[in-house]
């Protein structure tokens, strides 16, 4: 994918090496999505720009959710685990009038969804999320750098916020809930445990699920016991549940 450069990471920790960035387009502007080359890189980009892993295109009720988000004056993404950013400027390359709340906790990470971000209307958090806020330690298991796990640990230095109380600060500055996809390695355990008000706010929740990944510990169990009971249906393709809200009538 080109030659390696290299710029300066914006938490000053060193240099980032990067290779000849992504080009896509956002409505007429012509925009550049930078990555280090990394097969995990090169994959998250592919899923979200070759396979549209989020789009509605994939569902029967794809026409209805369109027509949704036509209807809502200020809509709210939220992108727990956005890793470099490649979701980030697919949901905004597709929902341009959204507002993206994005959540990343690993340095690296963090400093290329910098730099993919800037100028879009997102809100960027250098942080894990789950029910309560905390801290917690990064876990690297060897699946490349879109694998990081996080574990609690009160003397880490990676902070877990609340996605409740980020989610009811945006609804509070008048934004409607429309999105909320969450890909974070497990963390899906502790996110769907307490505090989960926030999901019947979400006509569309995408979620991939790590029981694949983490066996025998049962990472998706909260999540299942969270929607079981709601009016929603469960559609799985590839990787992620699309979990939508049934309206009533």
């Amino acid at each position: 994918m080109g030659m390696i450069t290299n710029i300066k990471r914006f938490t000053g920790i060193g240099e980032l090496r990067i290779v000849n960035p992504f080009a896509f387009r956002i409505g007429h502007d012509r925009r550049m999505l930078h990555h280090r080359g990394t097969p995990a890189d090169k994959n998250v980009i592919r899923q979200m720009f070759q396979y549209e892993d989020y789009s509605f295109s994939h569902l029967k009720r794809g026409a209805e959710l369109t027509e949704m988000y036509d209807a809502i004056d200020r809509p709210l993404i939220i992108d727990a685990g956005a890793n470099i950013g490649a979701s980030v400027c697919w949901f905004q390359k597709n929902f341009p009038r959204a507002h993206i709340v994005a959540f990343e906790p690993e340095d690296h990470n963090f400093e290329l969804l910098h730099l993919n971000a800037s100028d879009l209307n997102v809100d960027l958090h250098h942080s894990a999320v789950g029910a309560t806020e905390g801290r917690v330690a990064l876990i690297d298991p060897g699946q490349g750098e879109w694998g990081y796990q996080t574990r609690d640990d009160k003397t880490a230095n990676v902070k877990r916020e609340s996605l409740a109380r980020v989610i009811g600060s945006k609804i509070a500055d008048g934004l409607v809930p429309f999105i909320a996809k969450i890909d974070i390695e497990g963390g899906e355990e502790d996110l769907f445990s307490a505090n989960t008000d926030w999901v019947d706010q979400f006509p569309v929740i995408i979620i991939e699920l790590h029981d694949w990944l983490l066996p025998k510990q049962g990472t998706s169990r909260n999540f299942l016991r969270c929607i079981a009971n709601r009016n929603r249906d469960f559609v799985h393709i590839g990787e992620n549940i699309f979990s939508i809200q049934i309206l009533s009538h």
